[in-house]
């Protein structure tokens, strides 16, 4: 199968209107695949068969299964870094077993899991304070790349059924984002988390350090590091920032970052 054999079933394929496509009444279960609860409905597509069948010769010609299975099963396709790449165990809900290197790695991923969870639910329901004692109301994730799209889509995703503390994001260097993100908010009532997997990130750094100094105005230098949790893998830096340790939670070198 051939670049070009593709390209031209897709011209193909889009001459033909989508409601002439839907005169075949089997059209929607034929062009949609479902897991669990999650439905994949691609039959309001110009794709054809024809062009189907083209893409499938193309994906087995390609690999993509062995590929799929040898990251899903911890063999180091990160060549550059000689490094797993199991961002997938992170979402493995099931608990079966994931191995790298003939251990696994489920343990430790549950268990960050359910402190994360303990964490985030104790901050809702006000178990979990500053040192102040009062609950949390503003919670600001400082983070660049993929440690602040994953968390602010979340947010968006879920943004209708908000009824916790308020969340804002801080990613730019530039001083104006975080100025801007603080402003109107209560330092006393803030929980900064800081995701950094060195914890040496200089944009990360640099917004941590001026949200720490924020909250060291208000309340004291000894009393900021109530104010702050970490998703980090340098524990030694997070001591260093003044994080207590049951406030950071680590992941391994198989998660990119």
């Amino acid at each position: 199968m051939d670049w070009t054999s593709l390209t031209n079933a897709a011209a193909k394929a889009v001459e033909t209107p989508i409601l002439k496509r839907f005169e075949d009444t089997g059209r929607a279960a034929d062009f949609s695949v479902s897991s669990g609860d999650l439905l994949f409905d691609y039959s309001k597509t110009a794709m054809d068969s024809a062009a189907r069948d083209l893409l499938v010769s193309m994906y087995e010609e390609a690999g993509v299964a062995a590929r799929r299975d040898a990251m899903f099963s911890g063999e180091k396709i990160n060549e550059t870094e000689g490094r797993a790449v199991l961002h997938t165990a992170l979402r493995n809900v099931s608990g079966d077993p994931v191995r790298v290197e003939g251990n696994d790695v489920m343990p430790g991923v549950l268990d960050t899991l359910k402190r994360m969870g303990d964490f985030a639910e104790g901050v809702r329901d006000g178990s979990v304070t500053p040192p102040a004692g009062h609950r949390f109301t503003d919670v600001v994730n400082i983070g660049i790349g993929g440690s602040d799209l994953g968390p602010a889509m979340a947010t968006l995703a879920l943004a209708p059924y908000h009824d916790g503390p308020r969340v804002h994001y801080v990613s730019n260097v530039d001083g104006a984002h975080i100025n801007d993100v603080l402003l109107g908010l209560n330092p006393t009532s803030t929980l900064v988390i800081v995701a950094s997997k060195t914890f040496t990130t200089i944009e990360t750094m640099t917004n941590a350090e001026t949200a720490r100094d924020w909250v060291s105005r208000k309340v004291g230098a000894d009393n900021a590091g109530g104010h702050f949790a970490a998703l980090s893998t340098a524990a030694d830096k997070t001591a260093d920032f003044g994080i207590d340790a049951s406030r950071v939670f680590g992941f391994e070198d198989w998660v990119g970052g």
